[in-house]
């Protein structure tokens, strides 16, 4: 069984206040997953309590850590981690957004990516559904878990494990910011070396506890971490997909979301990019930072 998490943290500017959505509920969980399997012409989820009680247990467990460790159940299991108040819906949508990466003929993921948490999404004999989530001790973000009874994923059938992503040369990091930055007008960020060396001694520090910790250096920053070997371009992606909320003309965020990744990546007046990933130590997932210079995201100021 694979498990996800994306987390994301960002500096400075617009509206980055993390508020309470309204979108945990269980119909709110049904929906997300049945809009999906609806797609395959699979049949809907039903909420199960003592599923969703299973889930709720775990997540109480793991509400000192959030680390993404699977309880190694009976169930199948899909997890997520953010930073602030996540939503169930936003879990569900990530968990959902992989089915770009999953081919039915050849029952496998695409090279380098990871697709099983939406292979359990829409696993036809998967039918019962229960989902938990807490907030991390210290505020220390959102765990989230949702459990299905059967599980899915079996192995022969389905193609979940982690592999090495080809997807972080510098080469990758300017291609995802610079194909977001041409949509808006604004010039190529160029590969800096230096600014490449502050991200690549940050991430090092954090590699001890990969915690969405900011450097609080002199330069603008974007930071993400993922189980696995989440790639640097699929950061980028991640920060780029926040482009949905942005406004511009109020220079806002749309109401519950965040975008000051997405302003970051743009901003014209940065031009130079470092970044740098590295693997947590005991195997526990990925952290990649982006450093900008000049820094972006100053308060008052449009992106471009």
């Amino acid at each position: 069984m694979a498990s996800f998490s994306v987390v994301l943290c960002v500096l400075g500017l617009v509206i980055v206040g993390h508020v309470a959505y309204a979108q945990d509920s269980q119909q709110d969980y049904l929906d997300a997953h049945d809009a999906a399997r609806s797609e395959v012409g699979v049949p809907n989820l039903s909420w199960d309590d003592t599923v969703a009680a299973y889930a709720q247990n775990y997540a109480n467990q793991r509400k000192g850590d959030c680390q993404l460790i699977h309880s190694g159940g009976q169930y199948g299991e899909n997890l997520a981690w953010g930073s602030g108040d996540l939503s169930g819906t936003d879990a569900v949508k990530l968990w959902v957004d992989e089915k770009q990466y999953y081919d039915y003929d050849s029952n496998s993921c695409a090279s380098g990516q990871v697709c099983g948490h939406y292979t359990q999404v829409v696993w036809r004999n998967s039918l019962r559904l229960g989902c938990a989530k807490v907030t991390c001790d210290n505020n220390a973000g959102t765990f989230i878990i949702c459990s299905y009874d059967p599980a899915g994923n079996v192995v022969g059938l389905v193609i979940v494990g982690h592999v090495a992503y080809a997807q972080d040369s510098q080469q990758d990091y300017l291609d995802a910011h610079n194909a977001a930055r041409s949509e808006v007008g604004v010039p190529n960020l160029s590969w800096d070396d230096t600014v490449a060396a502050y991200a690549q001694n940050y991430a090092n520090q954090r590699k001890g506890d990969c915690q969405l910790v900011h450097s609080d250096g002199q330069y603008g920053e974007n930071i993400a971490g993922g189980s696995g070997d989440f790639s640097g371009t699929v950061a980028v992606k991640l920060w780029v997909d926040e482009k949905q909320y942005y406004d511009y003309d109020s220079n806002s965020c749309a109401s519950g979301q965040v975008c000051g990744h997405y302003t970051q990546v743009i901003w014209r007046d940065s031009i130079r990019l470092g970044c740098a990933k590295v693997t947590c130590n005991n195997n526990a997932g990925t952290f990649i930072i982006c450093s900008y210079d000049p820094a972006g995201n100053i308060i008052g100021q449009k992106p471009y």
